[in-house]
């Protein structure tokens, strides 16, 4: 049995799928649970991610020691020998106090999920952009990430291990008009700077509004 501490987004709801697949029982909870430690009994792995939205883990990453001393806490229960921890950068912090604790683990460094970006509010916005190209960026799919923990699960020789999951490294401008495209309402375009300057110049000429999606790419682009 697994112990899910991944929220309820794309990443929980792929492992959920995954771990049925192979047969592995599921026990799901937040972790702010006061009664993780009753929750972990019986599971022979936690999964854990400190952002459950990979995306905004990247963009606004909020580390919190004291949340991994709980999950630590977890993995004294009877039964338990792995923890595994999803994560993107900016979480030292927390695989710092996870290193110093002695329990088996395995990090699994995760990019932002496709799926996060389809969902982002910026991609819902009916509107036409032009994105400059030229900074590339790392994403992964839930489902990649899944199977990727999955067999980390079953691997003892990983355990200590951080693990790249599988990855792609896209233009930050490609990402956005993938999963606007996918998500059926902006239209992106992606452009060379230059053509993006001359564009912006005409925008603010003119008192044109950005969409949102332009402020995402900004974001996700300096991340």
């Amino acid at each position: 049995m697994i112990l899910l501490l991944a929220g309820d987004g794309p990443l929980a709801r792929a492992l959920q799928d995954k771990l049925a697949e192979v047969g592995e029982e599921v026990r799901i909870a937040p972790v702010s649970d006061d009664a993780l430690f009753n929750k972990a009994c019986g599971c022979r792995a936690i999964v854990y991610a400190p952002a459950p939205n990979l995306l905004q883990g990247r963009l606004r990453p909020e580390p919190s020691p004291d949340r991994m001393r709980a999950v630590l806490g977890a993995t004294n229960a009877p039964g338990v020998e792995l923890l595994l921890v999803v994560t993107s950068a900016g979480y030292e912090d927390e695989e710092l106090a996870l290193r110093r604790y002695g329990v088996p683990y395995v990090i699994m460094r995760t990019p932002p999920l496709v799926e996060e970006l389809e969902a982002q509010p910026a991609l819902q916005e009916r509107c036409a952009v032009w994105l400059p190209r030229g900074r590339k960026v790392a994403v992964t799919s839930a489902t990649l990430t899944a199977d990727a923990i999955v067999r980390a699960s079953r691997d003892d020789s990983l355990q200590g291990a951080t693990v790249d999951v599988p990855r792609e490294s896209v233009d930050a401008a490609e990402v956005l008009r993938r999963a606007a495209t996918r998500a059926r309402r902006a239209s992106v375009h992606t452009v060379a700077p230059a053509v993006d300057a001359v564009v912006r110049r005409v925008g603010r000429f003119f008192h044109v509004r950005e969409p949102e999606i332009v402020a995402l790419h900004g974001q996700l682009a300096a991340s």
